[in-house]
């Protein structure tokens, strides 16, 4: 699962727990406006970049820039760069 939590300070982690994807070169966490990206176009539509996906396996946390809106994402995206290949979405609820 994902779950972006709030924290006291009012910054904001996403947190995946019980996660697990195929493994890939350069593979970074998205997130992204659009809600249902299928190409590059579509992941980089107002995207932030999370930094490089921490494994393939396990429960991680990415910090999101101070001062993200996050009621302007609707999808995680899971995207190898070198490659432009989605690995993998989940959307925002």
């Amino acid at each position: 699962s994902a779950t972006i939590y709030a924290l006291e300070d009012g910054s904001y982690v996403l947190r995946f727990e019980d996660f697990s994807v195929t493994n890939g070169p350069d593979l970074h966490v998205y997130l992204t406006s659009h809600p249902n990206p299928t190409s590059q176009a579509d992941v980089m539509q107002d995207a932030i970049d999370l930094g490089s996906l921490k494994g393939n396996v396990g429960s991680q946390n990415y910090v999101l820039p101070a001062g993200t809106d996050i009621s302007q994402f609707s999808t995680i995206v899971i995207y190898c760069q070198p490659f432009h290949v989605i690995f993998a979405t989940a959307s925002l609820a």
